[in-house]
């Protein structure tokens, strides 16, 4: 309980259970940062726009005042009286882009055509538009540039190619990296074997490496299948086991194909223990990943995307089981066009990041 008792002992004569309420003043040092916090409180909502009220007070206070003391029912704050947003002043509302926003279910819009679309004077949203538009400006020069350069040009310009590949960051997160990852190494999905995707960070290419090729894989996209038991529907379950030792073994160097003057493969290692699954190999393999089983690009053909078998890089997996379930069911693979979703810079900064990040050819390969 409460008691009133003498207040002659520097206290108020309040006491609440033994417990008598001094009147001994703060210390020093809070009375000081008390001070200090209010005063800077007072300047800030005198400076920027802070002091939440109403539309009918600011109605009030912009009348009597006969300026735009209010604005969005708040103080606009004397910072307002510093026009520091040169790249957007005077741009106004149009009605056309006001439809859109109510299309877009905003009933509620007190802005009519003619409005100014942002804010007189500074505020932190201006401040801040600022700043990108000085940065867009600075990147404008060098987008007009690239325009004109081609993906080699950009590579063999440091600064240019810097650039390029600073801007690209956003582009390949946006665009590629919901694939093959944010840093291009792919994703090997041993589960689920058909939602793996490519490594780009290799110099394992199916269409080609070089700029050129890669400009064009972006723009156009790229399909390819492998059907299911390579096309031979006489393969059997004994053949198909046979077939997939073999490329394990390719891979593993354990066999070794080279091609003779009729551009079949012939078994330099490995005969005495792969002849038969070689032979099923010419017949049905050879005609895509080609008689020594590197694939169609390291044999001259840039457009038909067999997988070179003999390097060990798998897209689907490389286990004995993975295999067969390729030879069996075969495989489809699709990139998606990019050429109606970005435009032909974007394209070309795309390229070279994917020619940068490790694995990019020189050129075409000469024959």
């Amino acid at each position: 309980m409460s008691d009133h008792n003498d207040q002659t002992d520097n206290s108020t004569g309040h006491e609440w259970d033994g417990i008598r309420e001094l009147k001994n003043p703060p210390p020093t040092w809070w009375a000081w940062g008390f001070y200090a916090g209010l005063t800077f409180v007072t300047c800030y909502y005198i400076i920027y726009p802070s002091t939440p009220m109403n539309n009918k007070i600011q109605e009030v206070v912009n009348g009597v005042t006969g300026m735009e003391v209010m604005v969005h029912g708040h103080t606009k704050g004397i910072m307002a009286m510093v026009n520091s947003n040169p790249y957007y002043k005077g741009e106004k509302w149009t009605q056309s882009e006001i439809d859109a926003l109510v299309a877009k279910g905003h009933n509620e819009l007190t802005i009519i055509a003619g409005d100014l679309k942002y804010q007189d004077g500074w505020t932190a949203i201006n401040e801040m538009r600022d700043d990108v538009a000085e940065i867009e400006a600075v990147r404008e020069g060098y987008m007009a540039k690239l325009a004109t350069m081609s993906a080699d040009e950009i590579i063999a310009d440091d600064e240019m190619r810097q650039f390029a590949l600073a801007r690209s960051v956003v582009l390949f997160g946006d665009n590629c990296a919901a694939c093959h990852a944010s840093g291009g190494q792919g994703n090997l999905n041993a589960a689920h074997p058909e939602n793996s995707f490519p490594n780009l960070t290799d110099d394992d290419w199916l269409f080609g490496g070089w700029t050129a090729k890669i400009q064009e894989t972006i723009t156009d996209g790229r399909e390819a299948s492998m059907p299911p038991k390579g096309g031979n529907e006489d393969l059997t379950e004994a053949n198909i086991d046979d077939l997939a030792k073999f490329v394990v073994a390719l891979s593993a160097g354990d066999a070794v194909l080279e091609l003779n003057d009729d551009d079949e493969g012939v078994l330099t290692k490995g005969a005495s223990s792969f002849a038969g699954a070689n032979a099923l190999f010419q017949e049905t393999c050879a005609g895509c990943h080609m008689g020594n089983a590197k694939g169609s690009m390291l044999n001259g053909d840039f457009d038909t995307g067999a997988v070179n078998l003999t390097d060990g890089i798998y897209r689907f997996g490389g286990s004995l089981a993975t295999i067969k379930e390729t030879i069996t069911k075969g495989r489809t693979a699709k990139m998606p066009t990019f050429s109606e979703r970005l435009d032909e810079v974007s394209i070309k900064i795309l390229t070279v990041r994917v020619h940068e990040l490790g694995g990019g050819m020189a050129g075409e390969p000469a024959e």
